[in-house]
């Protein structure tokens, strides 16, 4: 148990720096004024209760990673003081109280701005990197409400990034979510209530599932990749779901609510959040004369758009990471499982989110796995009840997946340490400053590192909402205090860096205490002791602000529920 007091205390000093301001900064900010900076984490907050502690629309949350200290705050553009601009077409609502919900997030381009995604409203917003809205895309044939209004519908709009030739790829998911009120209806004879409170749910079939999201076949078909012209932000070509039988991968299963993008050499990875796998596609395959690149984009004649799933723009699969199993056939590994060829496991259900890559070409994503399937009816509060008692926080075993480069399966972990749960968005870049302080701290005499290269390193940061790394809370010594049926869950976001070599992944030789034990059980604290533990931690603390909740004030930490993690980038003429 002394490794969870060891990890508390330093914990503490990426804590201890984690302290700025949030200030809105206008669109016309003079040189050397605030600004999001080249290489500063900026996170997506859904600001969803309990994991944010002060919940509201959304927003955008810059982090200096060299100070560790906050940076600029991007609030919600959909408000009255934008309607009858360009950032409140016809297709959104900027009514007061309308939401935000931002998911994706990249930047750079040729400006260097930043295109920030609306879950709520299926909506795309440019933003000057001093937080300030420009304009909103217009309406997209994968839109559930052209006409504004229907918050939240599906499909929904995930995980976005630049493409090579500077148009933006946008992942498009179908699937149903607990806060879809268009989601499939309970079937016949099924309902569900709140253990909590027994009120009866929303007429929504989600809630038959612990966690309560799932898709179905025709809804993970119906995901898409769009892409986006960074200009006019009109969607002009997009990668849908391999249909013809000539076609490599067609109609796989495994096609289910593209969440995640990145694009090498090889092609555009496309993370599934229902089918725990990434497939790799040949983008240039997929150019035609409306997506050749800014710049060369043959505009849609007048009154003409983009018609979804014809064949010519069905993806060109080169392979598929399969996330299931690490290729050595082994069934005590507790995060593998086997069901080819029909890759029908329940455990595909909410899985992947964010991808990143690190220099080498080792492919890193959030895993969201689970001890159980959690079938149908295995959910708190359902009825008819499934063939086994009702999921919780106990069977999580999130984590980190790592895929070596050209492998198409699993190679390690990072994160599988039990106190990190609902893991979204994930970056990598160099070290951070307080993240070099604790691997790495200056000598107090003579102000020099011991080591003048262990901070030249890449590592990586993930978003959780529920984030009690090393699982004691309280420092006392024991598991917790959090979920009665997992003393590890905490809910309460933040944002963690971890070093990424081998010897510091899970049960690496650095990892944890050095037993090489991680298994991920919250009932097992022993078999965790030799998981990955962050090297910083990243809050945001109030300065002042006016906040929704007036418990919190100046110096407490506003927790976040965090969605995609990015590093920021320069415009491409820098």
């Amino acid at each position: 148990m002394n490794r969870y007091k060891l990890t508390a205390t330093a914990l503490a000093v990426g804590m201890s720096m984690s302290v700025g301001n949030a200030v809105a900064h206008s669109g016309n900010s003079a040189a050397g004024t605030p600004v999001c900076l080249e290489s500063n984490i900026m996170m997506a907050d859904s600001q969803n209760a309990p994991f944010s502690n002060i919940p509201g629309p959304g927003r955008l949350l810059e982090m200096n990673t060299t100070t560790g200290e906050r940076g600029i705050t991007v609030s919600n553009p959909f408000t009255p003081g934008n309607i009858g601009t360009g950032i409140c077409p016809e297709h959104v609502s900027c009514a007061a109280g309308s939401p935000w919900k931002p998911t994706g997030n990249t930047s750079g381009g040729e400006n260097g701005h930043a295109y920030l995604t609306s879950a709520a409203q299926h909506a795309l917003i440019e933003h000057h990197r001093d937080g300030t809205a420009i304009k909103t895309s217009p309406v997209w044939p994968t839109s559930p409400s052209p006409h504004g209004g229907n918050f939240g519908y599906v499909p929904r709009i995930l995980g976005n990034g630049f493409m090579p030739n500077g148009n933006i790829a946008q992942t498009v998911c179908d699937a149903n979510f607990f806060n879809a009120s268009n989601s499939t209806p309970f079937g016949p004879g099924e309902s569900a209530v709140d253990p909590a409170t027994g009120n009866p749910r929303p007429d929504n079939s989600s809630w038959m599932y612990f966690p309560p999201v799932y898709s179905t076949p025709e809804r993970g078909a119906n995901g898409r990749v769009l892409i986006i012209d960074q200009n006019t932000m009109e969607a002009i070509d997009e990668y849908s779901m391999p249909r013809d039988d000539d076609l490599p991968y067609a109609n796989d299963p495994r096609w289910n609510c593209p969440a995640g993008v990145l694009v090498n050499d090889e092609g555009l990875f496309i993370s599934m959040f229902h089918g725990d796998a990434v497939f790799v596609v040949d983008w240039k395959a997929g150019i035609g004369k409306h997506s050749r690149g800014v710049g060369s984009n043959k505009p849609f004649k007048h009154g003409k758009s983009l018609k979804l799933d014809k064949e010519k723009n069905e993806a060109r699969v080169i392979r598929v990471i399969d996330l299931s199993n690490d290729g050595t056939g082994d069934t005590s590994n507790p995060l593998n499982y086997y069901d080819a060829p029909y890759f029908d496991s329940p455990k595909r259900r909410d899985n992947l989110r964010a991808i990143r890559m690190s220099e080498d070409g080792s492919l890193f994503g959030t895993r969201r796995s689970r001890s159980r399937d959690c079938v149908r009816g295995e959910a708190p509060g359902a009825s008819p009840q499934g063939p086994g008692p009702a999921c919780n926080p106990s069977v999580f075993r999130q984590h980190i997946f790592v895929v070596d480069p050209g492998e198409n399966h699993r190679t390690g972990t990072l994160a599988l340490d039990p106190g990190v749960n609902i893991i979204a968005g994930v970056s990598i870049n160099r070290i951070s400053g307080p993240g070099c302080d604790y691997i790495n701290p200056k000598d107090p005499v003579t102000g020099v590192r011991p080591d003048l290269d262990a901070c030249d390193v890449e590592t990586l940061y993930v978003g959780v909402s529920a984030g009690n790394a090393g699982c004691d809370k309280d420092g006392d010594g024991q598991p917790g205090p959090g979920h009665p049926a997992n003393q590890c869950f905490v809910p309460g976001g933040t944002v963690y860096e971890y070093l990424i070599d081998k010897a510091h992944q899970d049960g690496g030789p650095m990892a944890g205490d050095g037993s090489g034990r991680c298994n991920g059980d919250p009932n097992d604290p022993a078999g965790n002791t030799g998981c990955a533990m962050p090297i910083a931690q990243f809050d945001w603390v109030n300065r002042g602000g006016a906040v929704s909740n007036p418990a919190i004030g100046p110096g407490d930490i506003e927790t976040v529920d965090p969605r995609m993690v990015m590093h920021i980038h320069e415009a491409y003429n820098q």
